[in-house]
């Protein structure tokens, strides 16, 4: 007799756009292990296909969005399921949007899982009590994932009760680090899409520094364009006289984004974006080691030793660690070996489907979690 399999409802972004919110979702639609274990629906929270459609007009979003709350009461109505699981935006009409979701939910009576791919609750929670008050609403009554313990502070002041622990991973597709340094022309390498909060303004700013000193380097820059555009690239290029350093080479998917860490030295991510960065774990599968901004998850990731972190988003700091890394090979080769072997053992695939199955059927002895009281 086959035993009760429990009902899921997965309401979240899938690609495209593709990001790292996007991506993980996809991992999740896609595992077979989940999906043999679960009886799983889905239903796609996105109102984009492009990331330069994030600034389509309020009217599309309204109506796209209206198209997705009809899909999950049509899918609640129609099927009993222990539990509605939604990705949640701290803020903007993204927030608003994924709130919809979760109102609804709970007006018809079912349980619903929060999980947090971004940080900024906290935040927007303490320049406005209105916005504490609309949260802790959402909130209220809920399951909430994290994907670090770092991040829980996040929702302590709006959220009561058990938060799992669920770090990301992605598949593995380097299982020998081949990693070398290259000590006479040291390769940077940004590999993102072109936003202003992931820090590729940043980058060229700290490259003219370097190119002040007579510091030899070069720069491969690849990404799809958001509010940043390889024309305004070419500007600064031109402007700074930086030429011989960049080589700008647009969107890279497949293998050719792998070629692209395969060739690197040093990966860059300067980021106030991200949280915990998906491309991190990338770089590290091939040993590159990696300079990121110490914020949300990122220290979890290339802390204590297996990267670089910065603690101040100035050009002046960065240039310094872009440096220190041109002038240590050794340092870098102890990084490579670091993150490799840490990115096997924490962050593939495999792993985070196994957490990730955990945490869906409630398996509390398997669970990293931590328990949130008292501060609201």
């Amino acid at each position: 007799m086959e035993l009760h399999k429990k009902k899921i409802l997965f309401v979240m972004q899938l690609p495209p756009p593709v990001h790292g919110v996007s991506v993980m979702n996809e991992i999740i639609r896609s595992s077979k292990i989940i999906n043999a274990q679960i009886d799983c629906d889905y239903i796609n929270l996105a109102t984009t296909k492009d990331i330069k459609d994030l600034r389509k007009s309020a009217f599309y979003k309204y109506f796209v969005t209206l198209k997705i709350l009809m899909k999950l009461v049509f899918k609640l109505a129609s099927k009993r399921y222990d539990f509605v699981y939604i990705t949640i935006f701290p803020f903007g009409f993204a927030f608003y949007k994924d709130a919809v979701m979760v109102m609804a939910a709970k007006l018809m009576r079912k349980k619903v899982l929060l999980h947090l791919h971004t940080y900024g609750f906290k935040k927007a929670s303490e320049k406005s009590s209105l916005i504490k008050g609309i949260y802790r609403v959402v909130f209220k009554n809920t399951r909430v994932i994290c994907l670090s313990d770092a991040l829980v502070e996040d929702v302590e002041r709006i959220y009561q009760g058990e938060v799992d622990i669920l770090p990301n991973g992605i598949p593995q597709v380097n299982f020998e680090n081949h990693y070398h340094v290259n000590k006479a022309n040291t390769g940077f390498l940004y590999l993102s899409n072109l936003i202003k909060g992931k820090g590729i303004l940043l980058i060229m700013d700290a490259l003219v520094i370097l190119k002040n000193k007579g510091l030899q380097f070069k720069l491969r820059v690849a990404g799809a364009e958001g509010d940043v555009s390889y024309a305004m690239l070419e500007n600064l290029i031109e402007k700074n006289q930086l030429r011989d350093y960049v080589t700008l080479l647009g969107p890279k998917y497949g293998e050719e984004k792998l070629n692209e860490f395969k060739q690197a030295d040093v990966f860059l991510l300067p980021s106030d974006y991200d949280t915990f960065g998906l491309v991190l774990l990338e770089a590290m599968q091939f040993g590159v080691p990696c300079v990121a901004t110490a914020i949300g998850a990122i220290p979890d990731v290339i802390g204590n030793g297996r990267g670089v972190l910065l603690h101040e988003l100035k050009a002046e700091v960065l240039a310094e660690k872009m440096e220190i890394l041109m002038h240590s090979p050794e340092l870098r080769l102890k990084m490579s070996d670091l993150g490799f072997n840490y990115f096997k053992s924490n962050f593939t695939v495999q792993v985070f489907e196994q957490r990730c199955l955990n945490v869906l059927l409630g398996k509390a002895d398997k669970v990293n979690k931590r328990l949130v009281k008292n501060k609201l």
